[in-house]
């Protein structure tokens, strides 16, 4: 009876606005703003500039790749049974799993400003339009043209699983 009692008090809490820890809550606000930003957008690759409902959702991004890319290289440090210098602020799995079910994309190894063009491209000849080929078709402050242009002009510096 006393833990029921215990969890009851806890929940009411919570209903009032009972913030437990201000990493999950930031977490729980920027998570949510990521969503509403890729239903907008079609892709979770937003601009460091980048400020949504009031949420400098391009920061949080930023902040959210830097701790994915941190956990992965953990990882690989562990695989090769080398020691990993820290921990601390490196991404966990359950997070990765959420930002991850919002846009697969979101953390390439390569330059998101890339990545960006690429989804707006993809988003563009999905919805029904050709493939940009001269600069000035700028969508999302992008001009895809030219990134289009670029890409052919610049296929072999690109990564395999990029071309």
């Amino acid at each position: 009876m006393a833990g029921t009692l215990e969890a009851g008090r806890v929940g009411d809490l919570e209903k009032l606005g009972m913030v437990w820890s201000e990493q999950d809550a930031s977490w729980a606000d920027g998570i949510a703003v990521a969503k509403e930003y890729t239903a907008v957008h079609g892709h979770f690759l937003p601009p460091t500039t980048a400020v949504w409902d009031g949420h400098p959702i391009g920061v949080w991004a930023k902040n959210a790749r830097a701790a994915a890319r941190r956990a992965a290289a953990n990882k690989e440090l562990r695989a090769a049974g080398r020691p990993v210098p820290s921990a601390a602020g490196a991404m966990t799995d359950a997070r990765r799993d959420e930002v991850d079910a919002i846009a697969p994309g979101w953390c390439p190894v390569w330059d998101t400003g890339w990545q960006r063009c690429l989804r707006l491209v993809q988003n563009h000849v999905q919805a029904g339009g050709s493939l940009p080929e001269a600069a000035g078709d700028v969508v999302q402050g992008e001009d895809l043209g030219r990134w289009v242009t670029a890409q052919r002009y610049g296929w072999e510096k690109l990564l395999p699983a990029q071309q």
